[in-house]
């Protein structure tokens, strides 16, 4: 597997969660200053300062999670797809997606899962059941909206592609899956499920599974030229 990282993008973005973390650690004491005032006034300003902290709280871990933080979710997909042949190309933050996985058949997205308890697809809708209580009033232990991320991920890449000349018709199929991070994530009945959802762990042969077992028409070596140029000048337009 060939890997292309923008390790830019990912210096770039942990440097904005450590200051908006320390920038909120230090909004949020200003505010306590102000709390033990008899002022009204001061009073007032305590709660604003809760409010920006609060937010400025939210950007630093949301930040944090993904780029301070090691192993990073590029780096745990990064060993899971280590041993895929030469004709498998990862992409991290070098393209309209996050992570992007070029193949011999199609584009794979993963969707990195790091919402606890137990996940299941029912009815139409994502169940969580459990996780952290605290975790999830933060938005950090959530599971979020996967399929309007993934329809969100289909729309920009195929856009993208079209900007470089490569119609709708001639792109390859545009695969997501979800992927398991923790240990403490159970996978309940996700049968219906219209993403598939796999641990880290079988991420790998899944992907090899899917690509051996379902495609019919592999992708020639033009269109895989093609779409390598495409996302090189992406990387290199936000280098």
């Amino acid at each position: 597997m060939k890997l292309v990282i923008n390790e830019k993008i990912i210096k770039k973005n942990k440097l904005i969660g450590q200051v908006t973390t320390f920038a909120s650690l230090a909004v949020l004491a200003l505010g306590l200053v102000f709390a033990f005032s008899k002022d009204m006034t001061k009073i007032l300003y305590s709660y604003i300062a809760l409010i920006i902290g609060f937010v400025l709280s939210q950007v630093g871990m949301y930040f944090s999670t993904r780029f301070g933080r090691s192993p990073r979710f590029d780096e745990l997909f990064k060993d899971a797809f280590e041993k895929l042949r030469h004709e498998y190309t990862f992409y991290v933050y070098s393209s309209p997606v996050p992570f992007l996985l070029l193949g011999p058949c199609s584009i794979w997205v993963p969707i990195p899962v790091t919402a606890t308890g137990k996940i299941s697809y029912e009815n139409g809708k994502w169940k969580q059941h459990g996780g952290n209580f605290m975790m999830k009033i933060f938005g950090q232990d959530t599971l979020g909206k996967p399929l309007l991320e993934a329809s969100s991920n289909e729309e920009a890449l195929r856009k993208y592609l079209a900007t470089c000349g490569i119609p709708k018709e001639e792109q390859p199929p545009i695969k997501h899956i979800m992927v398991i991070l923790t240990k403490n994530t159970v996978v309940g009945e996700v049968g219906e499920s219209p993403i598939p959802v796999v641990n880290l762990e079988d991420l790998k042969r899944s992907v090899r599974r899917v690509d051996r077992d379902e495609c019919e028409v592999p992708l020639s070596e033009e269109q895989t030229a093609r779409l390598t140029s495409a996302l090189d000048a992406y990387k290199k337009k936000g280098s």
